[in-house]
């Protein structure tokens, strides 16, 4: 083949209309900015409800922390344990 046969962007039945592409490409990339201002925005009005949530509880972020994590260590602690009395009762019965 020859530098005359050799051509890019070249498809059975003629071109690639370029000008299409460009238009798609813009508009896939002005949906992706737009998509990522919504996402920023949306992330900092939830992050400030949170925030004035959290004030209007009247315990500071980590006393808060500190009495969700309570519950959740008792119950891990306890499913831990309960799971371990099924295996040893369920391997000394096989």
């Amino acid at each position: 083949m020859d530098s005359s046969q050799l051509r890019t962007g070249s498809v059975r039945g003629g071109y690639l209309n370029s000008k299409a592409m460009i238009v798609g490409l813009a508009l896939l990339t002005a949906g992706g900015v737009l998509g990522a201002w919504g996402i920023g925005i949306s992330g900092t009005a939830m992050a400030r409800n949170f925030r004035r949530w959290l004030n209007a509880q009247q315990q500071s972020a980590s006393a808060f922390a500190r009495q969700k994590t309570v519950p959740v260590k008792a119950a891990s602690a306890t499913s831990g344990s309960g799971l371990r009395k099924e295996m040893a009762t369920s391997s000394a019965t096989r």
